[in-house]
């Protein structure tokens, strides 16, 4: 029976969506003024790849800011997603295939632990960086509720539709909902879905009602089980109730109201059935203290478009409208959006409304505070007039800041209560939170974007509550508690609320770490050393990103970019550098990824756009390695990891199934693969680690029947491996599992499957996991023989592996693979799918400072140039050995000169950056050295703000035979201050020892750096405004490994600039006509070979570039020889091209016709 009615719940929810997406309550002003985008998500069943195209289009020349717009566009998008076609319409066949194949999930529970045993890992709590203060910012809690005779039992419910339950007054919450489904989670947010309104039995903490979407739930043992009480989908033909409001009457507990979207219902029997007593949608309802037969209630008038207070004093059997000094307004710009009532213990006669909407043009979002002394018989706006001006005196109540330019988000946060001790102070919120000690005469901010200094806190007011003396206030980040309505700091309640919404999500390698965007509460990080299930909240918005390198452990998330994370609560976090962020889309499939090189850590591949790019330097940098055509997006990125030289990529359109390119050359060439045509624009895909020639690929919105396909000969053929346990589901995450027979996960917006070689079918795995639960993402942690899910909604979740892997599968990574210094360490470490418990490792080095190393991570330098065979052999528990082997290039330094004048490309070839923040020198196009060219290089310090981090770029040179004469460094500089308080600076150091010590030549800062006059705007040189600077390293000749750094220091100043930076042989008259190197023909017609002549036979290296500074080919070569630059088919049009030789450095423009 217990089955029976869970089936029922999820039936009714998922039903109770009208067959159009809903639409906001915005007020007209808002309206006018949206943008294309906005009108358009706002129009019926609009096509949603358009609207993204548009946003996508706006924002590329408009500065992203916050509105009501944006704000609402997260949560539509997020809710359409799952049931939108081919054609990106939304497709209301899908959701009732949703129906289905819940129908079929709840069913179909397996509860062997054999196979997987799922449980939450958190984040149960989180704190700022230091670990001494809880974040504010854990679970978006859109309400909350309280036994009125068991104080101490409280109940809150989450915008994903999970219930959580404290018996300690807040200290501690336990999740009461697993096996509820109230709503298919988290898509139903746009029509304010999640648990949006609650209600407790005033002396039986077990029961409770719950209203979310078009249902009210009830619960009479506390949580463990729930039955649908009210749906308002089947009583009023499909009409969606969104309960605002849910009060049981304390002197008679069976008689309980429902105020919600469809007015207000009755019900004397405990919810066996209701009765329609209001029609109209119903913002709030509230009983007079101690009085429980006389209730008030907000509505919108749909007649007069106008709020409308209603009056009940026989238990809510006959209400009548309260008129008198009530809000009113005829201008045809009017607006109703929503509103809040707040009551007093301290006064039973006063009530307050807190009324939302336009009165007028030029309004934003807020009306009024209206106040009545006697029972809501009469009213007074207590702030004089209604809606804007906006002034300090008469401020916006519900913005983001006082005015009518900030943004609001309507009635989705809007909040209202009074202190049951003085009913002169009184408690609103919207996007802020405000208090009045003066019966709503003036208001003063607690909390908002630019005032208040309560730390921890959230902004995004979601529900207000007052119980005796203690007051509660959920928002965005959680729950806070009071005893003095938030006249001081409020008490952070949320440990134990593990409904985080992730956005995005990465995990560690051989370490436990944890790093993941989320929705509305920035970027969460977990490392093995914090306590269990406790988080760090790094701020940065809500990105969909998270990345952690294998290698060096640092994590990457867009906004906050890449950081080092302690192992403890308390320890430093360290800045780094991320160049450049993937695609990143908060929606299933349909973000591009960080992906790194198995061999080599430091090598991270990224889609962008419509282009893959390329960083040999851990993410500081990149370059485009592969262009896909315009309006097509590259996503997925995979590695083989058994023959590295092999990769693939998905590109997607908006119009056509996604495709495959395929390289075996490092993007050198490539070729496309075509994928089964599914009727789908989206793909997910995952290679097996054993075999590079088996792709599995999934398809989101697939139809049924076509949503998992394999091919084991890389892409020729295609074998369809759906099941259809699999009908009505989106696939959202695809992972393939090593050391196993063949074995794939998938997880879907429900639940999580695996299939192997041996099974015919997708297996559920989803013991002791929520009845639903939407993946985000899917991540194997082989040290521990695990798989984590982080979740849209519901946190992170761990279980064992289905099938533990029967053999290890080795793998060697290192941080280089090539050197050029012999000094140089190679940091190398394990990549082998393995579990840790007991597994051994096993090194050999050849010619190297070892032979041989026990340790997973040893740290090697090698003896001599020349090529070095690495081996590694790891052993498991059970004494199953598995071996890779690597080839390390260690090569004699042969550039004598630097001559750069950033004309070619940025990095310059052999360069490399290092930063200790998140950012590093940058190419400028627009300005040059004395105005002789539009390039150089710069660190633009005047906006960014991370004082006393710095940003080195480093260039090698050779100077073992450098003569005293060439031994002078010279570069020229531009910078102006921008006051004494923000002075940046400029080193220059030199190594010896492969940068394990480093000589500082050359240090300058703020007014000894300028070369300008003091300015207060964006530095940019003219061309009188450089300076060249020398400095003499004759003291490093005879080094054959030298490194030179340039370091910019940040103080949050100006723009830095360095451009020409020379060093080498000066060549006499004489010596240049002797030693001139001539290149020839050019123009050179298109497939004929080059030349390069000089008076003498020598190595050269020939590099080419195309005006982008993208590296077209290299060719190691002599000169007096043709140099076949028709191998690569070069097109007609300007190159540039670079030339070597041991002492020599000539750059110069090709031209191809």
């Amino acid at each position: 029976m217990k089955k029976t009615l869970l089936l029922f719940v999820l039936l009714c929810t998922i039903v109770g969506y009208s067959q159009q997406s809903p639409k906001p309550d915005i007020s007209n002003q808002l309206y006018k003024e949206a943008p294309s985008w906005a009108k358009l998500m706002y129009s019926e069943n609009p096509n949603v790849n358009t609207v993204d195209d548009l946003y996508a289009s706006y924002y590329k020349t408009n500065p992203y800011v916050k509105s009501f717009h944006t704000q609402y566009y997260k949560r539509w998008r997020r809710a359409i997603n799952p049931f939108l076609n081919a054609e990106g319409f939304y497709d209301h066949s899908k959701k009732l295939a949703a129906i289905e194949a819940a129908r079929t999930l709840k069913n179909s529970q397996n509860s062997n632990p054999e196979m997987g045993n799922w449980s939450p890992i958190g984040p149960y709590e989180s704190y700022r960086p230091g670990g001494t203060i809880l974040s504010g910012a854990q679970t978006n809690v859109y309400c909350i509720a309280q036994c009125l005779n068991v104080p101490n039992t409280l109940y809150c419910g989450t915008e994903s539709g999970e219930i959580y339950k404290t018996v300690n007054g807040g200290d501690t919450w336990t999740n009461a909902s697993k096996t509820l489904v109230t709503t298919l989670a988290p898509q139903a947010v746009i029509a304010n879905g999640g648990v949006r309104a609650m209600a407790v039995h005033p002396t039986n903490p077990d029961i409770v009602y719950a209203g979310s979407g078009s249902e009210v739930f009830k619960t009479t043992d506390g949580g463990v089980s729930w039955t649908v009480v009210f749906d308002s989908n089947i009583a009023l033909s499909g009409y969606i109730e969104n309960p605002a409001e849910i009060f049981i009457n304390p002197t008679n507990p069976d008689i309980v109201f429902l105020a919600g979207k469809a007015g207000v219902h009755r019900t004397i029997n405990g919810g066996t059935t209701w009765t329609r007593v209001i029609v109209n949608e119903c913002f709030d309802l509230k009983p007079q203290p101690g009085n429980p037969n006389t209730l008030y209630v907000v509505r919108r008038n749909t007649a007069t478009n106008t709020h409308q207070f209603l009056k009940s004093t026989d238990g809510g059997v006959v209400w009548i409208a309260q008129t008198t000094g009530w809000y009113n307004s005829t201008d045809p710009n009017r607006s109703v959006v929503g509103a809040r009532l707040a009551v007093s213990e301290a006064d039973a006669n006063k009530v307050y409304a807190f009324l939302i909407g336009d009165s007028k043009a030029g309004d934003n979002g807020f009306i009024g505070v209206y106040r009545s002394d006697d029972a809501g018989v009469s009213w007074t706006n207590t702030m004089g007039y209604d809606g804007a001006p906006y002034t300090a005196t008469h401020p916006n109540l519900l913005n983001s800041d006082t005015s009518a330019t900030g943004f609001n988000q309507g009635f989705y946060n809007c909040a209202a209560t009074a202190s049951n001790t003085d009913a002169n102070q009184v408690l609103v919120g919207g996007i802020g939170m405000w208090r009045s000690n003066d019966g709503g005469q003036t208001f003063t901010c607690i909390y908002n974007y630019g005032c208040g200094t309560y730390n921890p806190m959230h902004v995004d007011m979601q529900d207000f509550r007052s119980f005796g003396n203690e007051y509660w206030a959920t928002t965005d980040g959680g729950v806070f508690k009071s005893n003095d309505l938030f006249a001081s700091q409020p008490e952070f309640k949320m440990n134990g609320v593990h409904g985080t919404d992730f956005w995005g999500f990465g995990s560690g390698w051989n370490r436990d770490l944890l790093v993941g965007g989320t929705f509305h509460n920035g970027v969460d990080v977990y490392s093995e050393g914090f306590p269990f299930g406790v988080f760090l909240d790094l701020g940065g918005g809500e990105p969909a990103s998270g990345y952690v390198n294998p290698g060096t452990e640092q994590i990457y998330s867009t906004n906050i970019g890449s950081r080092f994370i302690p192992n403890t609560l308390s320890g430093a976090i360290v800045n780094a550098s991320m160049g450049l962020a993937p695609t990143e889309e908060p929606w299933f499939a349909q973000s591009s990824e960080m992906e790194f090189h198995p061999d080599c850590y430091n090598h991270v591949y990224l889609g962008n756009d419509n282009q893959l790019f390329k960083s040999v330097d851990a993410g500081a940098s990149y370059d485009a390695v592969y262009t896909a055509p315009a309006n097509s997006t590259v996503l997925g990125i995979e590695i083989s990891r058994t023959n590295t030289d092999t990769m693939y990529i998905v590109v997607r359109t908006n119009s056509a199934t996604p495709y495959l390119v395929k390289t075996t050359d490092d993007w050198a060439t490539t070729s496309i693969i075509t994928l089964p045509n599914v009727n789908t624009t989206l793909a997910l895909i995952s290679l097996d680690p054993e075999n590079d020639q088996t792709i599995w690929m999934a398809f989101p919105r697939g139809n049924n029947g076509n949503k998992v396909y394999k091919s084991v000969d890389g892409g020729t053929t295609w074998s369809n491996e759906t099941s259809s346990n699999l009908d009505g589901q989106n696939i959202q995450v695809l992972t393939t599992i090593g050391g196993t027979d063949g074995g794939v996960y998938i997880a879907t917006g429900m639940s999580v499957y695996y299939k192997n070689n041996s099974m015919s079918s997708w297996t559920l795995d989803n013991n002791n996991l929520p009845a639903t639960i939407s993946a985000n993402d899917l991540r194997p942690f082989y040290r521990d023989g695990k798989i984590r899910l982080a979740s849209y909604g519901k946190g992170v979740w761990e279980s064992s592996l289905f099938e533990a892997p029967s053999r290890p599968v080795a793998k060697i990574m290192v941080d280089k693979l090539t050197a050029t210094c012999a000094g140089d360490i190679f940091y190398f470490d394990d990549f082998s799918m393995l579990n840790h418990t007991n597994a051994t490792w096993a090194w050999t080095f050849e010619n190297a400072n070892i032979a041989t190393s026990s340790l997973r991570n040893p740290q090697v330098t090698f003896n001599s140039t020349g090529d070095h065979l690495v081996t590694l052999t790891v052993t498991n528990e059970a004494g199953v050995s598995s071996s890779d082997s690597m080839t390390i290039s260690v090569e004699a330094l042969t550039n004598t000169a630097l001559e750069e004048d950033f004309e070619v490309a940025f990095v310059p070839d052999g360069w490399r950056q290092e930063s200790t923040g998140n950012y590093t020198w940058s190419y400028e196009n627009t300005v040059g050295g004395f105005g002789q060219s539009t390039n150089s290089m710069f660190v633009n310090n005047y906006v960014i703000s991370q004082v006393g981090t710095h940003c080195d770029i480093i260039a090698p040179l050779n100077m073992l035979n450098t003569d005293a004469a060439d031994a002078t460094l010279t570069f020229d500089v531009a910078y102006a201050l921008y006051s004494s308080a923000y002075e940046d600076g400029l080193e220059v150091e030199v190594s010896t020892d492969c940068g394990m010590t480093w000589t500082n030549v050359y240090s300058k800062y703020g007014s000894v750096l300028a070369t300008a006059p003091n300015t207060t705007a964006q530095f940019v040189p003219t061309a009188t405004q450089w300076r060249e600077e020398s400095i003499d390293l004759t003291s490093f000749i005879g080094n054959e490994n030298v490194q030179i750094k340039f370091r910019n220091v940040n103080a949050y100043g100006q723009a830095l600039y360095v451009d020409n930076i020379n060093l080498g042989r000066t060549l006499s008259v004489g010596e240049v006509a002797s030693e001139a190197i001539t290149f020839y023909p050019n123009p050179v017609k298109s497939n004929n070979a080059v030349f390069v002549k000089s008076t003498k036979n020598e190595d050269i290296k020939f590099s080419l570039y195309n005006l982008q500074g993208k590296l077209i080919g290299t060719i190691f070569t002599q000169t007096n020889k043709a140099i076949p630059t028709q191998q690569w088919n070069l097109s007609a049009g300007i190159y540039m091209y670079n030339i070597r030789s041991n002492n020599k450095i000539k750059k110069g423009k090709l031209i191809v016709y």
